[in-house]
């Protein structure tokens, strides 16, 4: 069966792209899972790493605005078992397509993400979703089709208070939507340092969430965006960093734990 993750925080700048990206990347390579990486960010930062830069000939915009199927639109990366759903700036427009209830878009416009990965997603072991830090529709579309919430926290004080708002989100879409299997399923915290007040904001975070915090921390390291900048995982381009190591355990932590509430709980 398909897991479905998206990866979730209206704040910008808490690690959410390179948390999907790293995953994705260790699940495919290191442990032989079946993975989609869908891009569903208008900003394209996950794109631009994974096609090197390249123009993808198709991107989730064309399925959305064009009816192009996803399968026509997915992009095999140079990382083995990892396809890609690429985005581009013109996802704005879909979202403003979808804000149009009289348009063509506007017609049963939450789940339409779910009706066009639904031909697809059996081929894959997971289905990892990046989102935009905005509350739009297209995130709307997201919470619909996926069934764990993934959340980074960049240890700042006003972390937390995010992160409740999005709670407050995912139990609306449970309700008025009836996605009932709907939850926030982890919470990693994310360029973590050695400092009073992270160490203070992680006990909070903690306390507030309880197991549902994942064990594994991500450090703040250098190492995680040089290898963004070459189109590779840090596991791939520098397996010794700090940063390697720590998403390469908080990726055992998923694959391993699963749903083992003696780890965590949805």
């Amino acid at each position: 069966m398909t897991q479905r993750i998206a990866w979730l925080n209206e704040k910008g700048g808490s690690g959410k792209s390179t948390s999907a990206l790293n995953l994705s990347a260790n699940l495919a390579s290191r442990f032989g899972q079946r993975v989609l990486l869908l891009d569903v960010d208008h900003q394209a930062n996950i794109t631009a790493v994974l096609t090197r830069g390249k123009t993808p000939k198709k991107t989730l915009t064309d399925v959305f605005l064009n009816d192009v199927p996803a399968e026509q639109a997915i992009f095999k990366t140079h990382i083995r078992n990892l396809d890609l759903l690429p985005a581009d700036s013109a996802l704005a427009d879909v979202n403003v397509a979808m804000a149009d209830t009289g348009s063509r878009l506007g017609l049963g416009r939450e789940l339409r993400l779910k009706r066009a990965l639904a031909p697809v997603e059996g081929n894959y072991d997971f289905v990892v979703v990046d989102t935009g830090p905005q509350r739009t529709l297209l995130n709307v579309n997201v919470l619909n089709y996926v069934d764990e919430v993934f959340v980074p926290i960049d240890p700042g004080y006003w972390s937390i208070m995010g992160v409740q708002h999005l709670e407050k989100l995912v139990e609306q879409i449970r309700l008025h939507m009836e996605h009932a299997t709907l939850r926030i399923g982890g919470v990693l915290l994310t360029k973590v340092q050695k400092t009073n007040v992270a160490k203070e904001v992680e006990a909070q975070v903690r306390e507030y969430f309880g197991e549902r915090v994942f064990r594994s921390t991500i450090p703040l390291n250098v190492k995680v965006e040089e290898a963004h900048s070459r189109g590779m995982s840090v596991l791939d381009y520098s397996p010794e960093s700090a940063g390697a190591i720590a998403y390469l355990d908080f990726t055992k932590e998923v694959l391993f734990h699963g749903n083992d509430t003696e780890h965590r709980v949805g």
